[in-house]
């Protein structure tokens, strides 16, 4: 599905916590959002936010304690155009909508020194959600915190920084969460695909003389998404893993100048979790999650069995626990390969180079496994996604999904993937450069290293 919601799926062996008992008086959420909250930066991030289901609270997480709305309080001010919000004693202007998640609105605003902000908010109708709430601000802590000793500045702005918060309580069991954060340049890589995609069927033909152009520009593209992105999530991983990384969730600002590299930024933390407690499987570290079609087969092993399972499959076992992210940013990057390489059927002029039509075979094939990929996730992902709309049956769903064994049809669906891209690495090797895949042997090693393929047993 198009710009939907992700969802977060309890695995059937896990259950969920009930909110956590404080002995000592624990912070509220609005002073632990404010702690968090970092000085506004100066990039920007526009950008349709989406949320996801609520999670069970984490061991730690705050206990919220009940306020009445002070004069000033999100209640009483409206987030509209032109309208004045004040958030952790900041003031914001809204200058307009940026975009609808599931949870409502996106506004763009400006502080007062000018800086662009993106503003959510989220209603919480349980501690649950008002804790996971406050668990994503501090995971963007973190992350900022990481990327910097990483790589500063400029490794910190290819993430949304969050800069004010407040929360507001309408009752005894219900809240209200601001969260302003800075813009990430661009617009979804999703958007951006779909339209290309879009004008290349629309296209009646494609000179030949324009082929190595096309090809040369898709590669710089999937190449750039991985090298901009993999050391932002190799930086915080100690930390936190992300669990969501797909085209829906990063930014790409298209240069204008048709020499300089596009730029990619890594949005949307709903679905974060504590990477030492994810890996050491602790209770509570979080649920299964995410877009199903950029799942390896561990995923989807586990929305059938269960992460107990799991346990029983050392291979797969640890393609689950520290995989999940680096797995998913290779299938965006080969996705973004796909769908931005004009038609095979065109760039006669290529086929005219030493090694030219054995390289277009090669990528043939390699669009033909990834059809085939990216047919069954989709269609096994749909009915999934159903469910979580309420329109169909968990229990039935993971019945039916054990039977017909769809983690071992996407299993073997990756390895084909794996296997015609290392086979088009080798072939691509001795083309020359003028056909403008010289790049591409180089991002093929880079995704063999990312894509994971573990199987039962191994």
């Amino acid at each position: 599905p198009r710009s939907a919601p992700t969802p977060s799926m309890e695995s059937r062996d896990v259950k969920r916590s009930s909110p956590v008992q404080f002995v000592t008086s624990p912070p509220s959420p609005r002073a632990t959002l404010r702690s968090a909250a970092s000085p506004l930066p100066e990039h920007r991030e526009t950008r349709k936010f989406q949320f996801s289901q609520a999670r069970a609270p984490s061991p730690g997480s705050p206990k919220t304690q009940t306020r009445a709305p002070s004069p000033g309080s999100p209640k009483s001010q409206r987030l509209q155009p032109g309208g004045v919000v004040t958030l952790s004693g900041r003031s914001f202007t809204v200058t307009g909508a940026l975009g609808k998640g599931s949870f409502g609105v996106v506004w763009g605003a400006r502080a007062t020194d000018g800086a662009a902000v993106a503003i959510k908010e989220i209603p919480c109708r349980s501690e649950t959600d008002l804790s996971r709430v406050v668990t994503e601000g501090q995971f963007l802590k973190a992350v900022e915190q990481e990327l910097r000793e990483a790589g500063g500045v400029a490794l910190a702005r290819r993430v949304p920084i969050l800069v004010a918060a407040d929360v507001e309580t309408v009752n005894s069991r219900s809240w209200r969460v601001r969260l302003a954060m800075s813009e990430v340049p661009g617009r979804p890589l999703e958007e951006f695909l779909e339209a290309r995609l879009r004008a290349e069927r629309a296209r009646a033909w494609l000179p030949a003389e324009q082929g190595p152009g096309l090809l040369a520009e898709a590669g710089r593209y999937a190449g750039e998404v991985l090298v901009q992105l993999a050391p932002v999530l190799e930086a915080f991983s100690t930390r936190v893993y992300h669990r969501d990384v797909t085209p829906r969730n990063i930014q790409v600002h298209a240069p204008g100048d048709a020499g300089a590299a596009p730029q990619f930024g890594l949005v949307d933390f709903g679905l974060a979790v504590g990477a030492e407690k994810w890996r050491a499987q602790e209770e509570n570290s979080g649920d299964l999650g995410g877009d199903g079609r950029y799942w390896p087969a561990s995923a989807w092993f586990v929305f059938g069995f269960g992460t107990q399972e799991l346990r029983k499959h050392p291979a797969m076992l640890q393609e689950y626990r520290a995989c999940l992210d680096v797995h998913s940013l290779g299938l965006t990057g080969l996705r973004c390969l796909m769908e931005m390489l004009p038609s095979f059927e065109s760039p006669a002029e290529l086929a005219s180079f030493p090694g030219g039509e054995a390289a277009l075979s090669k990528l043939r094939a390699l669009r033909g496994a990834w059809s085939r990929y990216w047919s069954d996730a989709r269609r096994f992902w749909q009915p999934v996604y159903d469910a979580f709309r309420g329109a169909g049956d968990f229990a039935a769903l993971r019945t039916a999904y054990v039977r017909a064994g769809v983690h071992r049809t996407i299993c073997a669906d990756l390895r084909a993937l794996r296997a015609a891209i290392d086979s088009a690495r080798r072939v691509l090797a001795g083309v020359p450069p003028e056909t403008g895949l010289a790049g591409l042997p180089s991002l093929f090693d880079a995704l063999l290293l990312m894509l994971q393929a573990a199987r039962e047993g191994e």
